[in-house]
């Protein structure tokens, strides 16, 4: 995907973004970033991170948190239409850039463990396994564990 499509998040993605999260509810479940907790959490520099734009209009987000010597990862979404297309991807080497340009040792992140697509990309992406957390997440009234993944830089 060309890198001309891709730029840092700002505040006024907040509203675009949970618009996004909304319209693919299945993939997130209840774990929605609300706008104005986005946009908060954006504005006092606790999030950064990247949106993937289509003819101005965001079909893709990242966004993390800097803490002590590395990088936590919240979120990472992508539409449908454009999954498998290097997206996620440069997500992933914007991350590590802004990892290298801070030098912080990792990135980390957690996955819902029936989340087999996502675990395979960050394996594929030479993320490795490092714990797990019960009762993680909850999709409607289920609750799944996570799996916790690092990659070391």
């Amino acid at each position: 995907m060309n890198k001309k499509n891709f730029r840092n998040i700002l505040e006024n993605d907040s509203e675009e973004i949970f618009e996004l999260q909304n319209k693919y509810i299945n993939d997130f479940g209840n774990n929605i970033w609300k706008s104005n907790e986005l946009k908060i959490s954006i504005k006092n520099g606790f999030l950064e991170g990247d949106v993937f734009l289509i003819e101005n209009r965001i079909a893709g987000f990242c966004f993390f948190r800097e803490i002590d010597d590395y990088v936590e990862i919240y979120s990472i979404f992508v539409e449908p239409f454009f999954r498998k297309k290097g997206v996620a991807k440069q997500f992933i080497r914007n991350c590590i850039e802004f990892c290298n340009k801070k030098n912080l040792k990792r990135i980390v992140l957690d996955v819902n463990e029936e989340n087999f697509k996502a675990i395979n990309f960050y394996k594929k992406n030479n993320f490795i396994l490092c714990g797990k957390r019960k009762n993680y997440y909850r999709i409607l009234e289920k609750f799944y564990d996570s799996l916790s993944m690092h990659l070391i830089l």
